[in-house]
């Protein structure tokens, strides 16, 4: 992605990399599946709780032999993974290379084990480099290949999919998307200090972590109707009229 060669690239990046060591120190289970274009920033699985740790490769990122990962090829739109067999998965920059993010959503849910967790970091398309990213729609830009995620609709289809988060959504990144001159840098430095402090959802970059429900048991005959009963006929003495006969 070219957008990380860039100086407010790096930046990003490296706000992200202790937010991206603290979600997975809390991950844990047999299988950790990461997934994203920079195989460098997957370096805090070395700390991570999960016995077994994989890197999704899309044939385009290089994987670093130090951080101890296998490799394997695939698509997030056609994980080749059993249902069930993953109990953590991180979506590092990878949805916004996808060509439906909702598709690439609903296979990492497939793949992921009830109780097992998401951890997702996307570009934010409410922030002002989602205006940078309409931008790159009519010129060439470094955005101009990258998908943004819409928060709102991201939180629905978690919710559809089962999964619920465990923790609010924290926002990253609220420094400008491009490179500004000196005499406007302080200007913009101390609005992206006080920013970063109230961390409203507009920053550059969202990252959200969801746990997938466990499934709800299901009634697999069909119920019966209640009937009302019929209550017994209560019996009751008959009177009759009295035998009276005249005595001549």
């Amino acid at each position: 992605m070219e957008w990380s060669r860039t100086k407010f690239g790096e930046r990003l990046l490296a706000e992200e990399q202790p937010r991206l060591d603290e979600l997975v120190r809390r991950l844990h289970g047999d299988v950790l599946v990461w997934s994203g274009p920079f195989s460098e920033s997957a370096r805090g699985v070395k700390r991570c709780m999960a016995r077994r740790c994989l890197y999704l490769s899309n044939g385009q990122s290089k994987v670093r032999e130090e951080l101890g990962m296998a490799t394997f090829a695939g698509s997030l739109e056609a994980l080749p993974l059993p249902n069930n067999s993953v109990d953590g998965f991180v979506l590092h920059h990878s949805l916004e290379m996808e060509d439906d993010p909702r598709r690439a959503l609903r296979e990492v849910g497939r793949v992921v084990a009830p109780g097992g967790r998401i951890g997702i970091c996307a570009f934010n398309s409410f922030s002002a480099w989602g205006l940078r990213r309409l931008y790159g729609r009519f010129r060439a830009d470094v955005f101009s290949d990258v998908k943004f995620v819409n928060p709102l609709r991201l939180f629905d289809w978690l919710a559809l999919l089962g999964l619920e988060l465990d923790e609010p959504a924290e926002y990253l990144g609220f420094g400008a998307p491009v490179n500004l001159a000196q005499n406007f840098r302080s200007g913009v430095g101390r609005s992206a200090g006080w920013l970063g402090s109230a961390r409203p959802p507009l920053g550059a970059v969202l990252l959200a972590s969801a746990i997938k429900q466990t499934q709800r048991a299901s009634f697999t005959g069909h119920r019966r109707p209640l009937r009302s009963r019929k209550l017994a006929a209560a019996s009751y003495p008959r009177t009759s009229a009295p035998n009276l006969r005249r005595r001549g």
